[in-house]
């Protein structure tokens, strides 16, 4: 039971810290100052691997050059794409950005378009395999059950500790019980003893 206790007083300061840590990313997200990325293919492996969690901040379109790497929407599915930058040309409202994914052959098959007072993704922090542990986690068949065992465990830590022996746990104990047997005054020298009380089932006639 003790050990139980000390595991869900742990986890208490663990979810404490990733509450707090998961609801300034939130609130850095909402305003549009980062934004998590999990990594769902290895076209940039080495460096970035499967799984992986981005930090990406935003990066004025004029800074972007060739060699860096920036998160841009695919033109053709709109889904977020991160690789790295091969070329930057001008174009009349902005640019156009060929990027290439460091484990792919050939480059992407069709440019970015930027505007020019716009803004890129730039993935300025990676976190190897948290992405794959975020996405398990946030799945219903993990996160219920989960969700129910660290709650017990910490309701338990939040309990009060076993009785207390002695007087505490019933009210006395055996010194309290011998005080409240009543004291015997010894006889005087020259008394004669009491006679002995027989129990009255050995005086029946």
């Amino acid at each position: 039971m003790t050990v139980l206790r000390r595991i869900g007083g742990i986890l208490s300061w663990v979810l404490a810290a990733v509450g707090v840590l998961a609801g300034a990313l939130w609130i850095a997200t909402s305003a549009g100052l980062v934004q998590p990325l999990i990594v769902v293919s290895g076209s940039m492996e080495p460096g970035i691997r499967v799984g992986d969690l981005l930090i990406a901040v935003p990066e004025a379109a004029d800074d972007v050059e060739p060699g860096s790497i920036a998160t841009l929407p695919n033109p053709q599915t709109g889904t977020l794409v991160t690789h790295r930058v091969l070329e930057v040309a001008p174009v009349d409202d902005g640019y156009e950005i060929t990027m290439q994914g460091d484990a792919n052959g050939v480059a992407d098959p069709v440019p970015y378009r930027v505007a020019a007072d716009a803004s890129v993704w730039h993935p300025a922090l990676v976190l190897p395999g948290v992405g794959t542990v975020f996405d398990r986690i946030a799945r219903p068949g993990v996160a219920v059950p989960l969700l129910v065992t660290v709650g017990a465990l910490m309701l338990l830590a939040a309990l009060p500790g076993g009785r207390a022996r002695g007087r505490h746990a019933f009210g006395t104990d055996a010194d309290t019980a011998e005080a409240t047997e009543p004291a015997t005054e010894p006889a005087p020298p020259g008394t004669p003893p009491e006679p002995a009380i027989m129990p009255k089932e050995e005086i029946r006639r």
